[in-house]
C-alpha cells in the first residue's frame, strides 16, 4: 500500500468521526452486523436529516434485527445525542430518528 493510499485512508476514517480508526485498513468494517455501507450511509443521511456536520456523528454500535435490515446506533454532536438508522440489505438508509431521552 502506498503512503498516498494510507493518507487517503486515514483522512476518510477522520471524516467520519472515529468511525473504528483502528479498522481503517480493512475492507469490510462492521458493526454489530452492519455493512460499513450501511454506517457510512447512516452517518451521511443523519448528517442531512438532523441538520448536523457528518463530523460530529459517531457510529456507537449496530445489529441485525432481521434477516436484511441493520440498525446502527448514533451519537450525534459534542453531547452524544442517541440516534438510529435503519438500513435494507442493500445498505440503502430507510429512516434516522433521535431516540427519546433516557
Amino acid at each position: 500500500m502506498t503512503t498516498t493510499t494510507q493518507s487517503s485512508i486515514q483522512l476518510a476514517c477522520a471524516a467520519m468521526a472515529g468511525l473504528l480508526l483502528a479498522a481503517c485498513n480493512s475492507t469490510a468494517i462492521r458493526l454489530g452486523g452492519a455493512p460499513e455501507a450501511s454506517i457510512k450511509n447512516c452517518v451521511a443521511a443523519a448528517a442531512r436529516e438532523l441538520r448536523v456536520p457528518p463530523g460530529s456523528i459517531a457510529a456507537d454500535k449496530g445489529s441485525t434485527p432481521r434477516d436484511g435490515v441493520y440498525t446502527v446506533n448514533l451519537k450525534v454532536g459534542p453531547q452524544g445525542r442517541s440516534a438510529v438508522c435503519t438500513t435494507d440489505e442493500n445498505s440503502a438508509v430507510l429512516g434516522v430518528v433521535y431516540k427519546r431521552p433516557e
